[in-house]
C-alpha cells in the first residue's frame, strides 16, 4: 500500500494493487479462524464483529482522513491521494511489527496463561464443538471443498460482499451526485460508518446471547434492500442519504454473522480454516462486479449499480432461508436418532447445527 502512493503511472499502480490483493487475501479468513480457536460458538460472532467493525470504523475515520489529506497537495511534490496510501501503509507496517511480538498461535501456546486458564479455555471451546479430526490432514482439507454448506455460505457472503465493495468504492461519488462537493461528500460518509459500526457490534452481541444467526442475517438483508430501493426512487436528497445509511448498516451488519455462521458449523480446525478461506475468497469476486456497475453514464441515479446490489441481496435472502431450512431438517433428524439411541440432550447438542 505504501508504494501505491509513490507510483508514477497507471501500470505501476495496477501492479502494486495486485500485489496488495495477493498479500492481504488470507488476512480476513485467517483472523476468523484464529478467533474460532480461542472462543466457543456463542462468543465468536461478537469477536468477529469487533474485528470487522474496525473496517466500518475505518470508513468513518477515512472520510475525515481523506478530507484532511486532500489539503496536502504538493507536499513533498506528491498529490494528496498519494499521502493517503503512504500514511495508511506505514501505519499497517508498524502494526504488523507490534503484532508479531504480541499475538500467540493458540491458547495452549500462550505463555501469559497458566495451566488452569488454558484448560478452562479449551473446555469452553470444546463444550459445544466436537472437532472431527478423522482421516489425514489432506482428507480433512479436501473435505471443505465437497461440503455443501461451504459453497452455500460462500454465495451468502457474496450477496453481502458485492454491495459492500460497491459502497466502499463509490460512496463518496454517490454522495457527490446528491449535489455536495467532494470535501463535504467525504465528511458525509462519517455518520454512515459510525452507525454501521454500532449496529454491527450490537447485533452480534444479541446473536451470540440468543444463540441464533438466521433472523439477524435476514433482517440485515431486508434493511439493506430497503436502503437500496430508496436509491432508485425519485426521493429527495435527504431521504436518499437516509437510504444510503440503511444500505450500509444492513450489508455491514450481516457480514460477521455470515462468516461466523459457517465457522460455527464446520467441525475440525483444518476444515474450518480451508472452508473459511473458500467462503471469503468466493465472496471477494464481488469486488470485480462492484467495480464495474457504477458507471459514469448512469449518473446521477446509478440505477444499474443499485439494481445489481438489490439482486445480490435478494439472492442472499433466498440462500439464507434455504440454509436455515436445511439445518432445521438435519437437526430434527439428528435429535430423533439421538433419542432413539438413548442419548441425553447435552450429549447430542454438540452434533446440532447452529441456526
Amino acid at each position: 500500500m505504501t508504494f501505491m502512493g509513490l507510483v508514477k503511472s497507471y501500470p505501476q499502480l495496477a501492479a502494486m494493487r495486485f500485489l496488495l490483493g495477493v498479500t492481504e487475501a488470507g488476512f480476513y479468513p485467517g483472523v476468523v479462524f484464529y478467533l474460532s480457536m480461542w472462543y466457543p460458538k456463542y462468543k465468536l460472532i461478537y469477536r468477529i464483529a469487533l474485528f470487522s467493525s474496525a473496517a466500518a470504523a475505518g470508513g468513518a475515520i477515512s472520510g475525515l482522513f481523506a478530507y484532511a489529506i486532500g489539503l496536502m497537495n504538493d507536499v513533498g511534490h506528491l498529490e494528496g491521494w498519494s499521502w493517503i496510501f503512504i500514511i495508511q501503509g506505514l501505519a499497517t507496517i508498524i502494526t504488523c511489527f507490534v503484532a508479531a511480538f504480541v499475538l500467540v498461535d493458540y491458547p495452549e501456546t500462550a505463555k501469559f496463561l497458566n495451566v488452569e486458564e488454558k484448560q478452562f479455555l479449551e473446555q469452553q471451546r470444546t463444550l459445544d464443538n466436537e472437532d472431527d479430526e478423522e482421516g489425514s490432514i489432506t482428507q480433512r482439507i479436501l473435505s471443505a471443498f465437497t461440503d455443501w454448506q461451504v459453497w452455500a455460505m460462500a454465495f451468502l457472503l457474496l450477496s453481502f460482499a458485492a454491495p459492500v465493495y460497491g459502497t466502499a468504492f463509490f460512496l463518496p461519488t454517490i454522495l457527490d451526485n446528491f449535489g455536495y462537493d467532494v470535501p463535504i461528500s467525504q465528511l458525509l460518509t462519517v455518520p454512515v460508518y459510525v452507525v454501521a459500526t454500532i449496529s454491527m457490534i450490537s447485533v452480534a452481541h444479541f446473536s451470540d446471547t440468543m444463540k441464533i444467526r438466521f433472523p439477524f442475517i435476514v433482517t440485515s438483508e431486508l434493511v439493506g434492500l430497503v436502503g437500496y430501493i430508496i436509491q432508485i426512487t425519485d426521493a429527495s436528497t435527504g431521504v436518499k442519504y437516509f437510504g444510503m445509511l440503511l444500505a450500509v448498516v444492513g450489508i455491514d451488519t450481516g457480514i460477521p454473522c455470515t462468516v461466523g455462521w459457517l465457522a460455527n458449523n464446520l467441525q475440525g480446525k483444518y476444515k474450518r480454516a480451508v472452508g473459511g478461506a473458500l467462503q471469503v475468497g468466493t465472496a471477494s469476486l464481488g469486488g470485480i462486479v462492484a467495480s464495474n456497475i457504477f458507471r459514469t453514464q448512469d449518473e446521477p441515479r446509478f440505477i444499474l449499480g443499485f439494481a445489481v446490489e438489490i439482486g445480490f441481496l435478494c439472492m442472499g435472502l433466498i440462500v439464507t432461508i434455504c440454509l436455515a431450512y436445511a439445518y432445521h431438517r438435519i437437526n430434527t433428524a439428528r435429535i430423533v436418532h439421538a433419542r432413539m439411541d438413548g442419548r441425553s440432550g447435552a450429549k447430542y447438542a454438540v452434533d446440532l447445527y447452529v441456526i
